[in-house]
């Protein structure tokens, strides 16, 4: 086994140890298994157990439109073997470390340096956010491991110019919507980038690749859309749907009455059928598909009559995404009381400066907490924008595809949904940057030569 082998192999045992021990510390602390639950993981164990008791994706009987079975799957074994828990953590782990290499991978592949892909992958061993969300029963893990493992493959085509490469990696990265409908628009996005530095360098034969690959792509995702067509819903997953409505639009109605979002959500009757019903009797002989399409039309277009207000929402959101650090998470896996009155909540009335002097005041355990994560996510980020500027060197096409996809999970997770949690995918991608950032210090990076297959 070679250096760098063993160097990895080290990470990978080190990703283990570190997410085994959130888990077992969480477990021993509280002795209580719902830690390890959050509000939305209900919804996808119910589904899971259908799936496995009478082999058909419903709850309790009915066809299941707000969750994809991506991660119902994982969690079969779990429930099969009594253990839900357990077993989920153990195999959330094991995912989580082939994260770990695949950000040496891709980092291999985007920068030719083995130094470097050992340190991206040391980087995101470590990351707490998703050392976290591994002992979480929510689709984060998954989904961010199929995600990174797609852009292995789409990263080798660049380099290599094989198209059973591109294929399969855009084939792979359609079916992380398959886990959570994020990932939906990704292949059409990378596509897009690369048919345009395709066409700008006249590389005709990464254009007939291209179409391929989005082909493929566009197939794996169809069989679910013809399903939730023929239930009335035209769209991959009711889940957004539902945020669309019931938070995008529902809080440009909370802006305008200058009420909560909670409030303006109650009023709509989110979580609450009977409320719902009752501003929208005509709906009460729709099917459940026929509901979500009229919540999707519906809250889409109140966004799109609102643009400039709803900017606002969506940059805030956002932010929230970037610098969120993940305190509650934290707190609320070991048991230990959250931040009093929500710190975002409290921020948004009363300005960061006041926000932090209560939490100091109520919570000093949750402000030093606060004040780490943060600091350590903020010096993650300044790495990987130094890497991107290191030497002054202009970005060749693997790292954009890097960049791009990073950005493209902030932005579209901005709104009022903006949180920690929805950074999990694109943690990958800035270790990959950072780690270019640290090793740009020390020494000048080879450079790029192979960018793309020529014609």
């Amino acid at each position: 086994m070679s250096e760098t082998a063993r160097r990895l192999v080290l990470m990978l045992a080190i990703a283990v140890v570190i997410r085994g021990s959130f888990a077992l510390g969480a477990w021993l602390v509280t002795k209580d298994r719902t830690v390890f639950h959050v509000p939305d993981t209900g919804s996808y164990l119910a589904p899971a157990r259908d799936l496995l008791a009478h082999g058909t994706f419903t709850r309790d009987g009915r066809p299941e439109l707000a969750r994809t079975p991506g991660y119902p799957l994982l969690l079969v074994p779990g429930i099969w073997l009594g253990s839900v828990e357990a077993t989920t953590i153990a195999l959330q782990i094991v995912l989580s470390a082939l994260t770990v290499a695949g950000v040496f991978v891709l980092a291999r592949l985007v920068f030719n340096d083995g130094p470097v892909a050992l340190l991206a992958a040391g980087l995101y061993a470590v990351d707490p956010l998703s050392a976290i969300y591994t002992t979480i029963l929510v689709s984060e893990t998954l989904f961010t491991a199929v995600v990174v493992w797609s852009l292995v493959l789409i990263v080798a085509y660049v380099r290599g110019g094989r198209l059973t490469t591109l294929v399969g990696g855009m084939a792979l990265l359609a079916a992380s919507a398959y886990v959570r409908p994020a990932g939906y628009f990704l292949p059409l996005c990378l596509v897009a980038l690369l048919g345009g530095y395709a066409a700008f360098e006249r590389r005709w034969s990464m254009l007939r690749h291209l179409a391929v690959a989005l082909a493929a792509a566009a197939a794996v995702v169809a069989p679910w859309q013809v399903r939730n067509r023929a239930l009335g819903f035209r769209g991959m997953s009711a889940i957004s749907a539902e945020n669309v409505y019931f938070y995008d639009a529902a809080s440009l109605r909370a802006a305008r009455s200058h009420t909560s979002l909670e409030a303006a959500q109650a009023a709509m009757g989110y979580h609450n059928d009977s409320v719902y019903l009752a501003v929208h009797p005509e709906q009460r002989t729709w099917r459940p598909g026929e509901r979500f399409q009229f919540m999707a039309d519906e809250g889409g277009g109140e966004v799109q009559a609102n643009l400039l207000r709803y900017a606002r929402i969506h940059l805030a959101g956002m932010a929230l995404v970037l610098l969120s650090p993940g305190t509650h998470e934290v707190l609320r896996l070991y048991g230990l009381p959250p931040v009093p009155g929500g710190f975002r909540d409290r921020i948004d009335a009363e300005g960061l400066g006041n926000g932090l002097l209560h939490l100091w005041q109520s919570n000093a355990v949750a402000l030093g907490l606060v004040s780490v994560l943060l600091l350590g996510l903020i010096a993650l980020y300044a790495l990987a924008l130094r890497g991107l500027a290191a030497g002054g060197r202009r970005p060749d096409l693997a790292t954009l595809l890097l960049v791009a996809s990073a950005a493209y999970f902030v932005v579209i997770a901005g709104g009022p949904v903006g949180e920690s949690r929805f950074r999990h995918p694109l943690m990958p991608f800035v270790c990959v940057l950072a780690a270019t950032g640290i090793a740009a210090k020390a020494r000048t990076l080879p450079n790029q030569n192979s960018i793309a297959p020529r014609s």
